[in-house]
């Protein structure tokens, strides 16, 4: 995803966007060049050693992606082959890609770059934020840490629990007036294991609710409910007094709301993935196509040996 949100087609020369090419040295792509992309990381051995002379690193990048979401689907559900097209050209160099990237400040962020750059709807943009279900934040990278769903065994599967959670828990702000602003649910961390801290952006819970300007904070998603011991959820006694208001039909984010609903698959707690699914494979083929879509080539069904 880091390779195609730099798309701008406001730069008709150099719009980016899916090229095989992310800035190494932005904040925003922290743990890409550490751990993903490197001289020795895995990846990009195997890319050298086998692909590189067959298929571009733009083309490989979404290839693995596809691989990895249909590999962690539930029942390997959704393969996205007959989304991927072929034929991205790399880029030498993108520099000044990670400024145009998405700051976890906000829905104004998703906005800009989901909606008024790649064109792309509130529906595809709530899907694609669902792949926050995979993977961990680390605080040595990102400064936000812990996982979007309740457990690193779930964060290892690609579902809609991602929805699911930012109703059912108590969220409430962390390290507020700092620039690593985030949330948390549960409780206290001195509390819990090590490495089991809960996480939520910015960016993930102005989909459901208003948070804009930071107005509204401190606040708590969910007021009223506690534990069997009678702590309330929210913890913070401050963010426990206000619940977040949520996005109303009247407000021009009524739509993620809506689309958070639909990825949800009915009354929740459920397994049907099938809303979230259909929505990702839409979006994720807007997005991986963003700006190359008419030079790119479908996969062949067999190869004809010569």
């Amino acid at each position: 995803a880091h390779d195609f949100m730099d798309y701008d087609p406001r730069f008709s020369n150099d719009p980016m966007g899916p090229d095989g090419c992310f800035d190494p040295l932005h904040a925003a792509n922290a743990g890409l060049p550490e751990d993903i992309w490197c001289t020795n990381c895995t990846l990009t051995l195997l890319y050298d050693e086998r692909y590189s002379d067959i298929i571009s690193r733009a083309d490989f990048w979404i290839a693995c992606a596809n691989a990895v979401i249909r590999q962690t689907s539930i029942d390997n559900a959704l393969d996205l082959r007959d989304t991927f097209a072929w034929g991205r050209r790399d880029a030498d160099a993108c520099v000044g890609s990670g400024e145009r990237l998405p700051s976890p400040t906000g829905c104004d962020q998703v906005e800009d770059v989901f909606l008024n750059r790649m064109g792309l709807e509130w529906r595809d943009a709530v899907a694609l934020m669902g792949a926050h279900t995979l993977g961990r934040g680390s605080g040595d990278f990102s400064g936000h840490h812990g996982t979007w769903v309740d457990t690193d065994e779930d964060a290892q599967r690609f579902d809609k629990q991602y929805y699911e959670e930012i109703y059912l828990n108590a969220w409430r702000p962390r390290n507020g007036g700092q620039p690593t602003q985030d949330w948390t649910t549960g409780r206290p961390s001195s509390e819990l294991p090590p490495g089991h801290p809960r996480m939520m952006l910015n960016t993930d819970i102005c989909l459901v609710h208003n948070i804009d300007g930071n107005n509204n904070l401190p606040c708590c998603t969910r007021t009223g409910s506690t534990y069997a011991n009678g702590r309330d959820q929210c913890i913070d006694d401050t963010a426990a007094r206000r619940a977040c208001p949520m996005i109303s039909q009247s407000h021009p984010r009524w739509g993620a709301r809506q689309a958070v609903g639909e990825m949800l698959g009915g009354s929740y707690p459920n397994e049907n993935n099938v809303p979230f699914y259909e929505a990702f494979r839409e979006a994720w083929r807007k997005a991986t196509t963003v700006g190359v879509g008419r030079n790119l080539l479908p996969l062949r069904e067999s190869c004809e040996m010569v």
